[in-house]
């Protein structure tokens, strides 16, 4: 398909300017050359032309014209003047002869040649002014280098010379008129021929130009439509342009193929990439889909864990509340003890007055003790449940097992999230070592609560053998009181230092049942906050999750944007 040029073709910016310098080079050629010509022309008729003065006026014979006044154009003299210089005017070529004569302010005619009825007669005035002739009046030549075009009279080269006389005096001067028509002539034929000669250099000089541009362009156009080709053989940049004309269009043609090697490569390099990026893309979109899945899971995972933690705060509510009727409990058995003990010092104070009030003490001891054995049993019935934390530690324990599982879980489902599950495998470790000083804790209050059990199957041992004494006593009577009141007196030491320690017994158990309430609450507080923990690393998964599926969407436009990148390159034929 031809196209056109927007502005001027390379044809004509070539043309235009080089026409132009040619005709300019011609004109000025022409110019210079008539220049010359015509200054050589003209001086070689000026030479003639003083040739001519100068031969006539040798020939002129001065003791004749000296005698010439005006009127004399009838005598002898005269006439042999005039027919002697007609004849130096045939001979030399000339077309005026005449002599010339001043007296200082006026130039003078003599003897004139001229045959027309234009003859100046002597002393008829001479147009010349006497400034001009002054010199050749003075005795030195004067000649007119130039050619006086005249109505009346052509082309004329004028030349004057002084006549001296033979005492060396200047007696007239000769005038001479060359006839320069024929230098006029010649002047016209060498401006015809000059003209024609810079047509006919201009002709061929344009001539070979377009001869030179049309192979130039021939050139070109050959280039253009191999580069034509190449743009409209649908991507094809294995082509190559075959042009070995030896000149610049091989070194361009050259130079195109090489571009098109290198566009080749580019197109190969970005082929590749396409593929790698199509694949990496594929790889992404996979990835990020097991990432999904894998928050999807771990987000359940938390939301089990966050119930089980729910679970375990409630079972630690109540533990709290039993830990706390426990302490109830206890806190009266260590004031029952602590009256115990005060009640044994004032019965060690008083078993002097034992034996005067034997009898009524007997009623009233077997009354308190009747009372005392069922406020012991009762209060070591109480005190029995404390086995209940037991139980409850069980529950602990197999609730931190369970989230033990479960960080586990977490962590082998954030395993698989890879990267994106780094954040849940530290909130799963968290969440394990959580458990782990939970079952701790729980294994504590295993240990204090057995050994408040123990206290308080010593305490109840304690309590039988004190209220079967008070029993054997009482049943026995007070028959031998006192014969045993010394014995009575070491059995209350006895019990006073059993009450005693029962007491501290008692007040060890208060603190240990403290330390429970401690740690019931320090793990109520962790559960609590594990539980907010958890609550927000599902918010952030799910947060995550979202994030993921943006993610998930950019990499699908990414493998889209790949495929589009792979099918402009197809387009190409690269191989």
């Amino acid at each position: 398909m031809k196209q056109k040029v927007r502005k001027l073709s390379i044809r004509m910016k070539i043309l235009i300017p080089s026409s132009t310098l040619i005709l300019a080079i011609c004109i000025i050629m022409g110019i210079s050359s008539y220049e010359n010509i015509s200054r050589g022309m003209i001086a070689s008729g000026v030479e003639q032309a003083r040739m001519a003065a100068q031969v006539a006026t040798d020939m002129i014979d001065t003791d004749l014209l000296s005698g010439l006044a005006p009127g004399d154009e009838d005598t002898e003299a005269y006439q042999s003047l005039l027919v002697n210089m007609r004849e130096m005017q045939e001979d030399l070529g000339i077309k005026f002869l005449y002599t010339l004569y001043t007296d200082g302010k006026q130039v003078y005619y003599g003897v004139d040649t001229d045959t027309s009825e234009l003859q100046c007669e002597i002393g008829e005035i001479c147009e010349t002014p006497y400034e001009d002739l002054a010199g050749v009046f003075a005795g030195e030549g004067y000649i007119e280098d130039y050619i006086d075009y005249t109505e009346d009279y052509g082309a004329l080269i004028s030349a004057y010379e002084p006549i001296i006389d033979n005492v060396g005096k200047v007696i007239g001067v000769v005038g001479c008129d060359y006839d320069a028509t024929s230098v006029v002539n010649r002047l016209n034929s060498m401006t015809a021929i000059i003209i024609i000669t810079a047509v006919i250099c201009l002709a061929v000089s344009l001539v070979l130009i377009n001869i030179i541009v049309t192979g130039i362009m021939r050139k070109l156009r050959q280039v253009d439509m191999k580069i034509y080709d190449l743009v409209h053989s649908e991507g094809d940049l294995t082509k190559k342009l075959e042009i070995n004309t030896g000149d610049e269009m091989e070194l361009i043609a050259d130079n195109v193929n090489a571009l098109l090697e290198y566009i080749r490569t580019i197109m190969l390099h970005i082929s590749d990439n396409s593929a790698h990026l199509t694949d990496s893309a594929e790889s992404v979109v996979k990835n990020l889909s097991s990432a999904e899945m894998g928050i999807t899971d771990v987000s359940a995972t938390m939301e089990e864990m966050s119930a089980a933690m729910e679970e375990t705060s409630a079972s630690l509510v109540q533990v709290d509340e039993n830990v706390g009727r426990i302490y109830e409990t206890v806190g009266m058995i260590t004031e029952n003890a602590t009256a115990g003990k005060n009640s044994s010092n004032d019965i060690m104070k008083k078993a002097a007055d034992i034996y005067e009030k034997a009898k009524a003490a007997q009623d009233e001891a077997k009354v308190l003790a009747q009372e005392m054995a069922a406020t012991v049993n009762e209060k070591i019935e109480k005190s029995r449940s404390v086995g209940e934390i037991s139980v409850l530690t069980e529950n602990i324990l197999t609730i931190t097992e369970e989230t033990t599982l479960l960080a586990l879980n977490a962590n082998i489902e954030a395993a698989r999230a890879g990267e994106a599950g780094r954040g849940f495998a530290v909130v799963a470790d968290e969440i394990g070592k959580l458990a782990n000083n939970s079952a701790a804790t729980a294994v504590e209050i295993q240990n204090v609560s057995a050994a408040v059990v123990e206290a308080v199957n010593e305490l109840a041992e304690h309590a039988e053998r004190m209220l079967a004494f008070m029993d054997e006593t009482a049943m026995s009577g007070y028959r031998n009181l006192l014969e045993t009141s010394e014995n009575y007196r070491n059995d209350v030491g006895n019990m006073s230092e059993m009450m005693k320690e029962f007491a501290n017994e008692s007040m060890q158990v208060k603190r240990d049942i403290d330390q429970i309430k401690e740690s019931v609450s320090a793990v109520s507080i962790a559960v609590s906050e594990s539980a907010k923990g958890v609550t927000n690393v599902t918010e952030v998964s799910v947060d995550l999750t979202a994030r993921i599926g943006h993610i998930g969407n950019e990499a699908h436009n990414n493998l889209n944007v790949a495929g589009q990148l792979n099918e402009e390159v197809n387009k190409f034929k690269l191989q």
